[in-house]
């Protein structure tokens, strides 16, 4: 379980914040967040095709937000089915968001959002049995064994069949792995871990084949994507102070891996994936988000 003085690093990100600027985020689509519905929606019709057309499918949002618009368009995107949803998500002002303002599809006969660490769920009583389980832009914050960690407890939490799909940020392939510092290096009572180091070191989680940058400066294509994301949101109208606070905010927290990598980490808990990228043609975040797709066989 995350110790306290981590569960409160994350729940007082102010981006995240009732008044924060993650809302823009959403609406400006900066982070191809309509692209991302679009990719879910493809990957769900064969599963949907061998269900029965009255069983429900249930979903859970891992770190789901206040505005989980990118789910609740794929939800709404199979009108004749039903859905029982679960979101969770530490911060408790996208909790209340959630639960009282946000207008779900009529289709969605069951909404459940729970406060806690989406990282560690076996630790907030999280059982079984859905048929799809949706990461939107949250795994970008977890080193290697992190992502294992949750790997393998997500696999548990699915059905047979059943889907984990992530819309996230992921560094170029052909470019090396920046480690995410434990510690906020401008305060280091500040802790970065989203899984207690006890739990991680419990777990005796195997090797992961992960070449990591040691070099002391920032590496090109994080100053670039950081840039990016910053024009971007002028660029769409974005506010100057909201922009500056985004940017602050991937500058010290964003450290992803590969899209390879994600796909080795998912394949050791037992995934087989599949992943869209984008480009910059249209959208100039492209580059550097990605949808990855990942299957158990129904016989797992």
């Amino acid at each position: 379980m995350a110790s306290l003085q981590e569960r409160r690093t994350i729940r007082r990100e102010e981006l995240f914040n009732r008044s924060g600027y993650y809302r823009f985020l959403l609406d400006s689509n900066a982070l191809l967040h309509r692209e991302a519905t679009d990719v879910a929606t493809e990957g769900l019709m064969p599963m949907l095709r061998e269900r029965a057309a009255d069983k429900p499918v249930r979903v859970l949002d891992l770190a789901c937000g206040g505005w989980p618009k990118a789910i609740a368009g794929v939800m709404a995107a199979f009108s004749s089915r039903k859905f029982e949803y679960t979101g969770i998500d530490i911060n408790p002002d996208q909790v209340k968001l959630a639960s009282g303002l946000f207008e779900f599809p009529a289709n969605v006969i069951g909404v459940q959002i729970l406060e806690g660490n989406a990282w560690d769920l076996e630790a907030q009583g999280v059982s079984g049995g859905y048929d799809l389980i949706f990461s939107g832009m949250n795994l970008h914050h977890g080193n290697p064994e992190e992502l294992l960690f949750l790997a393998r407890q997500l696999r548990g939490l699915l059905t047979p069949g059943g889907i984990l799909f992530s819309h996230d940020v992921y560094r170029p392939d052909a470019q090396t792995y920046r480690r995410r510092p434990d510690a906020n290096p401008d305060d280091p009572a500040e802790s970065f871990r989203l899984i207690d180091a006890a739990r991680i070191a419990s777990a005796a989680l195997p090797p992961l084949e992960v070449a990591e940058d040691q070099a002391r400066d920032e590496p090109s294509w994080r100053e670039d994507y950081l840039q990016r994301m910053g024009r971007t949101l002028i660029a769409r109208g974005g506010d100057p102070d909201g922009t500056e606070s985004t940017v602050a905010h991937m500058r010290q927290r964003d450290f992803p891996v590969s899209t390879r990598e994600m796909s080795r980490i998912l394949s050791h808990a037992g995934f087989s994936t599949s992943v869209r990228r984008f480009d910059d043609s249209v959208e100039p975040m492209g580059p550097y988000v990605a949808c990855c797709t990942a299957h158990l066989g129904r016989d797992e």
